[in-house]
């Protein structure tokens, strides 16, 4: 039949159904434009096929109305996302005015291109093999992709989706959305988070860190030595007292969370002062008996932790032993 939008029985049949909004039958048609019903049958099914006509079923009749759905090629001109679409040889026959402005090149620059023939490539020769499986239908694909555009990378998160295109053939429609900012942003938390894993597995200072609620969010592997109590045990519990005491009480990073200076003043009289004079860092050093290998004595700095905007969020707390200080200094008293 060739190309239905440019005969002249396809425009006859879209004349006639625009004068009956409500829908023709074939016969009706047929008659109406003065053709066969096997043509007119022919006709209506390749135009429903390349959304030029909408079906509906009244009993055991069809009947054809124009479609009112918008043509694609209007809808890519005025996309704000970035959309290709691909033919059955995985050729772009289709791009967005947004692709095109994005990528800096026109649309004839990239029309019968493949993805991984742009001058940024999409996707790889061996991703476009996998895809092509998308040409039999079936749910949409996602995949995460990286490109290269005047020597920086960027980011997208790609939607593969089964087509029908306007010939009736199949085809996959690629949408794209750009995810640098929230890539670079999420690959930067990432390697700040595994750096600060680093530096706080190697045994230095001890520290652990506590939320406002007391409950344990951090504990090292310097303290893990220190105190032969493990992470697993304590990590989202309220249970950091068995790394010092016996029975159940508060540390000094419990009081420093809270704000109750009073009680770090009774708890640990004579014994704790403000860090260099900083409002909620409290310094203490102090025997205790009931650790591991027959007591230690510890310098211990509490400190609290703020966020942005100034509220407390937690604090944290360093343990130095300092038990062979306090034995040397015994036995300078003594000599």
């Amino acid at each position: 039949m060739g190309d239905i939008q440019s005969t002249d029985e396809a425009a006859r049949i879209r004349a006639v159904l625009k004068e009956h909004p409500l829908g023709m039958s074939i016969k009706e048609i047929s008659t109406a434009v003065n053709m066969s019903r096997n043509s007119v049958a022919k006709y209506a099914e390749v135009m429903t096929t390349a959304g030029q006509l909408d079906v509906r079923h009244v009993g055991n009749a069809k009947l054809y109305t124009l479609s009112h759905r918008v043509p694609v090629s209007d809808l890519l001109n005025h996309a704000k996302e970035l959309i290709i679409v691909l033919d059955k040889d995985l050729r772009i026959i289709q791009a967005s005015g947004s692709f095109c402005m994005f990528a800096g090149v026109t649309r004839e620059t990239v029309l019968h291109t493949r993805l991984s023939a742009l001058p940024f490539p999409l996707l790889s020769q061996e991703d476009e093999r996998e895809i092509v499986a998308l040409l039999a239908g079936g749910p949409l694909w996602k995949k995460e992709i990286t490109a290269v555009r005047n020597g920086r990378e960027v980011f997208f998160e790609g939607r593969f989706i089964p087509t029908t295109l306007e010939n009736g053939s199949s085809g996959i429609t690629l949408i794209l959305e750009d995810t640098t900012e929230r890539t670079i942003a999420r690959r930067a938390s990432e390697e700040r988070d595994r750096l600060l894993r680093t530096l706080f597995q190697i045994p230095t200072t001890p520290r652990f860190f506590i939320d406002k609620n007391h409950k344990v969010v951090y504990w090292d592997r310097a303290l893990e030595i220190l105190t032969n109590v493990r992470a697993e045990d304590v990590v989202g519990t309220s249970d950091h007292w068995k790394a010092f005491y016996s029975l159940p009480r508060a540390c000094l990073i419990d009081f420093v969370v809270d704000g109750n200076v009073e009680m770090i003043a009774r708890q640990f009289s004579g014994m704790c002062s403000r860090s260099d004079g900083t409002d909620g860092k409290f310094e203490c050093t102090d025997f205790f008996p009931d650790m591991h290998g027959g007591g230690r004595w510890l310098r211990v700095t509490a400190s609290l932790i703020r966020d942005t905007t100034g509220t407390v969020t937690g604090a944290m707390e360093t343990i130095e032993d300092v038990t062979h200080l306090r034995k040397g200094q015994f036995i300078i008293q003594q000599a």
